[in-house]
């Protein structure tokens, strides 16, 4: 079908941080990139290695003991309080990639393992430098097109 890597999001042009950021400065970030579509901040460490990724779903589950607690009337009392929280660095909360794929798999293959695995991206190897990442939701598209232009 494809080769992956046409569906490759370089390094550079997706959110990241290196791990030393705070929670707080994720929020930030993942607000900010929220209108273009990315819902994950890529981790780094000091030489630009790529650790994990840091998905909504984990910051909604760094405040989550308080969600029982409220109503979304009372939404201030999480930013009250306990502040450390927000200002603890997204390492503890990142998720580290366990799998790669390389750049010239198949798209096939590549969604058959973010299903397995259920992730949403993938880091992107080629000479086992990481090139970028691909979005589950990118191939799902590039598949269905497939599949709807294949019944014309």
């Amino acid at each position: 079908m494809t080769e992956i890597k046409k569906l490759l999001i370089p390094l550079a042009d997706y959110p990241h941080m290196p791990y030393w950021a705070t929670l707080e400065e994720a929020i930030v970030l993942l607000n900010f990139s929220h209108e273009s579509g990315y819902h994950t901040v890529l981790v780094f460490d000091e030489f630009y290695k790529l650790l994990g990724m840091l998905h909504w779903k984990e910051i909604l589950r760094a405040i989550n003991p308080k969600f029982k607690e409220i109503s979304s009337e009372e939404i201030d009392i999480i930013t009250s309080g306990n502040d450390n929280q927000f200002k603890m660095p997204i390492k503890n909360f990142m998720s580290p990639f366990d799998i790669t794929v390389d750049a010239s798999d198949d798209i096939l293959k590549v969604a058959y393992l973010l299903l397995q695995h259920n992730i949403d991206i993938i880091p992107v190897k080629e000479s086992e430098k990481v090139l970028g990442v691909v979005r589950m939701h990118d191939i799902f598209h590039e598949i269905t097109g497939f599949i709807l232009q294949s019944k014309k």
